[in-house]
């Protein structure tokens, strides 16, 4: 059985446990949309400037229930310091939601810590405003899952209990190894540990109570070296024949909010191409034979066939938006169309298409 409830797993490097650590969560968040009472009618205006409504900030209460006796007697001492130091610093919130990672750009704005006699724990209440109104499906081939556990962070991180009626200097202290499982994240970095692989066997252990939990790591490099770099580019739509000088497709996306982080990239040979996304017509001017990237901001840049193949700012100038056209491209949820004019003469020519699919 599908399980729907989103989960909340980890922030900045605060994994948030299957120990009981979540206690309560409460996501809230509204829409832009504005209405103004009508003088002599019933109801209200409301004006709306695309099919979708604007999502505003959200705001999520979280209570955390912090259990001691997960931790060597020596690392209690320092642990609300390690949580306080990753709450200080805005960083992405991570949650699961079925067998979906998402995530999103976060910073705590108020916290209250709950005074409690219970001996081994700690309950702080925390909010955090999640200031882009939405949340990024997470691309499986750029997350790795390290299994979690309590490792030493106080000796990762530089802790240490400074004795200060001891005369005797730091230096005296000799340093000790921090644990193997805290010493790299490279090890895991592997396809074997993608959220690719993985995400079917581990995606109910993240809703578990107790058992295994896993920190995740966002790596983008580590991500095009496993799998290609042409399997990052997105969606992968090629001439139907090399001696016709036009690319028609279509792809499927997963975005509920009408996205418009769009990078279009363009390997082989194209003069003056245009590319038409789901209507909207942009032209990009030259000859290139190579990989030519087009991303959302209107930044172009251009490598040259070949592996020495240096990597090339294309002039904005260059970009031309024709008339009753507008600048960037959106996609929405379901089938997509893309057609691209190479105007080259028989040569394979492929577009790739890479959507940010968010939703809220």
């Amino acid at each position: 059985m599908m399980i729907l409830t989103r989960k909340y797993v980890q922030f900045n490097d605060l994994v948030i446990d299957n120990y009981d650590m979540l206690e309560s969560a409460d996501l809230s968040g509204n829409f832009k949309t504005a209405t103004a009472d009508y003088s002599f009618g019933h109801g209200s205006y409301a004006a709306f400037k695309s099919k979708q409504q604007f999502s505003a900030e959200q705001s999520l209460s979280m209570s955390l229930k912090l259990d001691t006796r997960k931790f060597s007697c020596d690392q209690q001492k320092f642990y609300k310091d390690y949580l306080f130091k990753n709450i200080m610093s805005p960083g992405k919130l991570w949650a699961i939601e079925g067998e979906q990672l998402l995530w999103t750009n976060a910073f705590v704005n108020d916290f209250s810590e709950t005074y409690s006699t219970e001996r081994h724990f700690v309950s702080i209440d925390i909010d955090f405003v999640l200031y882009e109104g939405l949340w990024h499906k997470a691309d499986s081939k750029k997350v790795f899952l390290q299994p979690y556990s309590i490792c030493d962070f106080a000796e990762q991180l530089g802790f240490q209990e400074v004795e200060e009626c001891d005369e005797c200097c730091l230096s005296c202290s000799k340093p000790k190894q921090p644990c193997a499982k805290c010493l790299s994240d490279c090890e895991f970095l592997t396809s074997e540990n993608s959220f690719c692989e993985l995400k079917k066997d581990v995606a109910l252990n993240f809703y578990g109570q107790c058992g295994d939990t896993y920190r995740i790591i966002y790596n983008c490099e580590a991500g095009a070296k496993i799998w290609g770099a042409d399997k990052m580019l997105g969606h992968k739509i090629c001439k139907q024949d090399s001696c016709r000088d036009l690319i028609v497709g279509q792809f499927y996306s997963d975005t509920i909010i009408d996205s418009e982080e769009i990078t279009i990239t363009i390997i082989g040979t194209v003069v003056d191409p245009v590319i038409t996304l789901n209507g909207n017509t942009m032209q990009i001017l030259g000859e290139y034979n190579g990989t030519l990237t087009l991303t959302a901001n209107g930044e172009i840049y251009y490598q040259e066939e070949g592996c020495c193949g240096e990597l090339t700012y294309i002039d904005i100038n260059k970009l031309i938006i024709p008339e009753g056209n507008t600048f960037g491209f959106s996609v929405h949820q379901g089938m997509n169309g893309i057609i691209v004019e190479t105007n080259d003469c028989c040569d394979m020519t492929c577009v790739y298409v890479k959507v940010d699919s968010v939703t809220i």
